[in-house]
């Protein structure tokens, strides 16, 4: 199973849950997408190593009024926040989601020119530059969660699902484990 949770930061991560997860199956490991900006090293570094924290966004900012802070980046401002992540914590994963998956070209080039992943959407396929590492939510035996309650997937609001779905797998993977280059498929 592949278990994600969006937006974690320092004081928002509901440790207590992610805690109750991992005492229900001694296996369980998550891809928490953590806002950097909002994230000291030394919060990261804290982390549990069943944890892996990857960057959500740099201050996230909120997708469906303003649009996605990374919709209009260009590839020197992607450029930019990976040099930054590459300076900090060695626990961030290298690897990048979009708040509210809304990306531009620029991002996706970067990404692929600097070896990192994206999470992503498939609504993006034909966007996303050939052989970029990606994971799309729902491929794969996913589940995807955020933090906060979100009006049906967060981790105390769907808690018994969640809950039930850890206790019976039997193995957990990160996405920085299940992404794949993308090649299109040939019409």
């Amino acid at each position: 199973m592949i278990l994600d949770t969006d937006d974690l930061w320092e004081g928002h991560d509901r440790m207590d849950l992610l805690y109750k997860l991992r005492a229900s199956n001694p296996l369980f490991r998550v891809t928490a997408f953590a806002v950097p900006a909002l994230c000291p090293d030394e919060y990261i570094e804290s982390l549990p190593e069943w944890i892996e924290p990857v960057p959500h966004g740099w201050s996230h900012g909120d997708p469906p009024t303003d649009g996605g802070e990374c919709r209009d980046w260009s590839y020197d401002q992607m450029l930019d926040l990976i040099d930054e992540m590459d300076d900090r914590s060695p626990r961030w994963a290298k690897g990048f989601k979009a708040p509210g998956w809304i990306i531009s070209d620029g991002c996706l080039a970067a990404l692929m020119d600097c070896g990192w992943w994206v999470a992503d959407q498939h609504y993006n396929d034909d966007r996303r530059p050939r052989s970029l590492r990606f994971h799309c939510e729902g491929d794969g035996d996913h589940v995807h969660t955020h933090v906060q309650d979100w009006g049906s997937n967060g981790l105390n609001e769907s808690w018994p699902y969640i809950r039930e779905r850890v206790r019976n797998a039997e193995t957990f993977e990160l996405i920085s484990e299940v992404a794949t280059a993308w090649e299109p498929v040939a019409a």
